[in-house]
Formats: structure tokens, sequence, C-alpha cells
């Protein structure tokens, strides 16, 4: 086997370290082309995505309102999720205080060009590519297998051990939701976690300095994700969140405590709940206050096992409806994924069938 091509990323510059330079341009690497920017005619900020109240989806009302939200966006944020205010708050002050930490500091779990976990930018392959305006800590959670144990902080103190809970915790809520959403289906709450089998958990740390030129930048490309649930955390400071509606970037305003649910690429392979959307992507613009504050958000990604098979659900194929993606492994999906740019839902095309070329596609379109 033909060993693997060096990654050249060029100068990839600690967008903290930037700021507190004090400079009053930015470098070219991080300056955005016309509808690429964050601003412009293409927002909608006077539009807000769904909120759903967790603890009330036992009612008819609040389930009909899930299956909207998870039919027409795709999006939405969730209250009375049975997560404590108490943990929420310490995950993000411990998250900030990580960023806060020397840079020599925090350089000591690096991120290797290419990679996924540790500190640093991910989704970066080349020396021209646009960079965000962003600094993360990415890790994995679960299985076991996938954690590397010296890429997680041991500063500042109690930040491996709130992780811990933290994410115990969430991959309970994406798992509540999962029930619910193949409730507003008709299908059995067990259908998503059998068909996931031992679920993949990570988490990456976003962390958006003040910029000097912040309608120039991204603070996150457009993407879609590749999970089948992303739950988003997101600081007070300011919508910097966006996710796409109809066209137009929808700003996401912050709820107290409230969490962002993202529904991911895996889910739109089945061919379920997000089969009437070809649009779920969000992005992340930087700092509000006209850029004098930071911001911050912690994200965890639920996804299949690698081992899985996905595919269409019967349920939802057709002949009027035809199926849009063939089955395909996971764990082949998410190499895939892991190592292309963000560049919006770019990466599913993987596995999407072309319809109006493949009417005999190679691999057949089959269901689970």
């Amino acid at each position: 086997m033909a060993p693997e091509a060096e990654i050249k990323i060029g100068q990839v510059d600690d967008v903290q370290e930037l700021h507190q330079a004090g400079l009053e341009t930015v470098p070219d690497r991080y300056i955005r082309d016309g509808d690429d920017r964050p601003g412009g005619y293409n927002v909608c900020a006077l539009a807000h995505i769904p909120v759903i109240d967790v603890g009330e989806l036992t009612r008819g009302d609040q389930l009909n309102k899930l299956r909207l939200a998870c039919e027409e966006w795709g999006f939405f944020q969730v209250v009375n999720h049975g997560i404590e205010d108490e943990l929420l708050d310490e995950m993000e002050k411990l998250t900030r205080e990580f960023f806060m930490l020397p840079l020599e500091e925090k350089e000591k779990y690096p991120m290797a060009p290419g990679g996924i976990q540790g500190y640093g930018h991910a989704f970066v392959f080349s020396e021209d590519q646009k960079l965000d305006w962003c600094n993360m800590l990415a890790l994995g959670v679960e299985p076991a297998f996938i954690r590397q144990p010296k890429l997680w902080p041991t500063t500042p103190a109690k930040f491996k051990e709130t992780l811990e809970r933290y994410s115990v915790e969430i991959r309970g809520l994406c798992r509540r939701l999962l029930a619910h959403i193949a409730e507003t289906l008709g299908l059995a709450p067990g259908t998503f976690g059998d068909m996931f089998g031992e679920a993949v958990q990570a988490v990456r740390m976003n962390f958006y300095p003040p910029c000097p030129r912040p309608e120039l930048v991204l603070g996150l490309s457009a993407h879609s994700d590749g999970s089948a649930v992303t739950v988003l955390q997101q600081d007070m400071s300011c919508a910097g969140l966006q996710v796409i509606k109809d066209g137009a970037w929808v700003p996401v305003h912050p709820i107290p405590h409230a969490l962002v649910i993202n529904l991911g690429d895996s889910l739109e392979a089945s061919e379920t709940v997000v089969a009437r959307l070809d649009m779920v992507q969000e992005r992340g613009a930087p700092g509000g206050d006209e850029q004098r504050q930071d911001r911050l958000s912690v994200v965890t990604f639920y996804a299949p096992a690698y081992d899985v098979e996905l595919g269409p659900l019967p349920e939802f194929v057709t002949d009027e409806v035809p199926c849009r993606y063939r089955r395909f492994n996971y764990g082949e999906y998410s190499r895939h994924y892991v190592t292309s740019r963000l560049e919006g839902k770019k990466t599913l095309e993987f596995a999407k069938i072309n319809q109006t070329t493949a009417t005999a596609p190679e691999e057949p379109c089959s269901c689970i």
C-alpha cells in the first residue's frame, strides 16, 4: 500500500493570538468572498427556529411540533430537557478557562494536520484553503477506542470529570430525542437506537475571539453534520450560529440553558425525518457586540457505530418518492467526512444516487 501523501496546510495562525496582537486588518486566508460572508441580503434576522419542550413530548401537540420542526427545519432548540443548569454552566465555564490558557499550554494537545482531535484548526487540507475565525478543541468520547487520552486537557482542574458527566447526560438526551422522533414517524421508539448500534460520540469546543473586520470572515464554514443528532450549547453573547431556511440564513437566538438540536446526514440518508430537506446546513459568525466580545460553543456529535450499514427505511420509499441514497457503511462515510473540507452538504454526495443519470445504479437502492 502506497504511503499517504503528507498534508500541507501552510501558515495557520491561532486566531486568539491574532486578536491579542491588536490587528486592524484580517489576514487574506480568512477573508471570504461575496455570498460566503456572514451578513448581506441572504440573512433573515427576524425568523426563529422552533423551540421544543422535551418534558411535554408525551402530549400530542408538542409531538406534532417536533415533527414539523424536523420536516421543515432540521433544527430546533430544546428546553426542559432534563440536564441540570449547573452542569451546563460548569461545562461552559471550564471550556472558557481552557481557551484562556496561554498558547503554549493549549499546544500540549495539538491537532495534527488533517486531524480531527486535539487543539487547533480542523478540516484544513491545503495551503490555499480559506480558514475559519475560530479555535477548536475536539475530543473523541465514546466508544473508548476512539479516545486519545493524551489530548484530553489536565488543566483546568475537573475539566475531564465534568466533560465525562456532561457527555453522559447529552448521550441520554440524544437517545430520548431519537425515540420521540421515531414516534412522530409512526415507528417504534427504539428504531434508531437499534439501527445505530453502539453510537459514536465526540465533542468539539469552539472559541471565536473578536475580529477587527467581522463582516469579512466566518467563524465556521457552512456545512451539514455527518452525525445522526448534533447537540450544541451556545453562550449568551450573541446569535452567532446561523441555519439555512428557504435559501436564507437565520440566526439562532440564544435561550438561557436551552440546547440547539441539529439533525445530521445519517438521518437524512434514512429518507425519514429530513426527507423534504435539501439544505440542512449551519455556519458560524464570529463574536458579538460589534465584535468587542468573544463567544464559544460546546458541540456534541452523536452518530451511528462505524460498522453499521445505513440506507433508506422501507416505510419511506415508494414509486412516487424514490430513494435518493444508496446503502453505505457509516465508517466509510465518516472517513470521507473527516477528510473533506467543510463545504455545504457536499460530503453527503458520497451516498447520493444521481436520479438523472443512474436509472440502474451499480449498487441498487435497498432498504434496511
